[in-house]
């Protein structure tokens, strides 16, 4: 996957601002769902026992996920860490304990249930609306979403380790006329879109307008180059065959010409000649265009082969002007 164009698209969909409640809820949720994590401590208090960490590399979700439990009440710690890993990217991680007010900002987003159970599918009342739908879908792209880059193969990925949201996420997809797959990585869900269409599709609806046209343009790109090389070998293939035919057509004008058979040729069969040798690199059209008189690609062609012919049997009668094939004898019955 294209570090730089998941990036890229993840930072988009981090600017759009939800003017709507319900869609500012949607859209924490599918973050908390695939970036957040929910643990359980020893402790005697809620905010002992409980603490909820949510990790992004994109600076402007970690934001909109402190502001937003902020709202409720919850006040949260951001830190800021760098990857150990490859790249070593920067990490932005937004740490709260379990107050009533961060666990009510859970509820809301249908992650815990009233009785405090971690909930591992999708909750239909988050997703009701088409505008919510697509809140939700944008974000679960900023939290787990990745992307190849547009000059490559389409393929988009959201990764959870739920079976259930992995499950619910596919219904979904379909649910808005997109075609998912779903398969198991390293005890990793990915629920996965493969070409052109489906991908800038969803980016899209999520809100990656800029993303989106990037991937269209590279599928028209990509047709006309495909349209270009067909062109080029086809011109390629036609001037092997053009320069092979002219070769064997020079060949047999020489043979002739050094038997002294050209000269007993026929007039139209002779000027053909001529002009053949006097432009070895034209094609038929171009030669019936060169030597005028209405001379049409098909004559052209019949007199050449005729001088080909002519080379090719040099025993053969001619009458009339035209080359006659010897008579084949039957064999005498034993």
């Amino acid at each position: 996957m294209s570090s730089g164009f998941t990036r890229s698209f993840r930072e988009e969909l981090a600017r759009v601002e939800d003017r709507q409640p319900c869609c500012r809820t949607a859209a924490m949720a599918g973050l908390v769902r695939t970036a957040g994590t929910f643990l359980i401590h020893g402790g005697t208090s809620e905010e002992e026992r409980y603490e909820i960490r949510l990790a992004t590399p994109v600076q402007a979700a970690a934001k909109m996920a402190y502001s937003y439990f902020k709202a409720f009440g919850a006040e949260g710690e951001l830190v800021t860490r760098r990857e150990p890993r490859l790249y070593q990217r920067l990490v932005y991680e937004v740490h709260l304990k379990g107050s009533p007010a961060a666990l009510q900002a859970l509820n809301e987003m249908a992650v815990l249930s009233d009785n405090f159970e971690l909930q591992q599918g999708i909750a239909r009342r988050l997703v009701k609306k088409s505008c919510c739908r697509s809140a939700f879908l944008r974000g679960c792209l900023i939290g787990s979403g990745s992307a190849n880059a547009p000059q490559r193969e389409a393929h988009l990925e959201i990764s959870s380790p739920h079976q259930a949201f992995g499950d619910d996420l596919v219904r979904l997809l379909q649910e808005m006329d997109f075609h998912p797959g779903l398969r198991t990585r390293r005890q990793t869900i990915v629920v996965y879109l493969k070409g052109r269409d489906e991908v800038a599709g969803l980016l899209a609806l999520a809100g990656a307008h800029c993303a989106a046209i990037e991937v269209q343009e590279q599928a028209v790109v990509k047709e006309v180059r495909s349209r270009a090389n067909r062109v080029a070998n086809c011109d390629a293939a036609n001037l092997r065959r053009t320069s092979t035919a002219a070769s064997r057509q020079l060949e047999a004008i020489a043979t002739l010409e050094r038997s002294g058979r050209l000269a007993t040729l026929p007039r139209a069969l002779r000027e053909m000649a001529d002009l053949r040798v006097q432009y070895p690199y034209l094609n038929l059209s171009e030669l019936a265009e060169t030597a005028g008189e209405g001379l049409s690609r098909s004559a052209v062609n019949h007199r050449l082969r005729r001088l080909v012919e002519a080379a090719e049997q040099p025993g053969a009668k001619r009458a009339r002007g035209r080359i006659q094939h010897p008579r084949r004898t039957k064999a005498a019955p034993k």
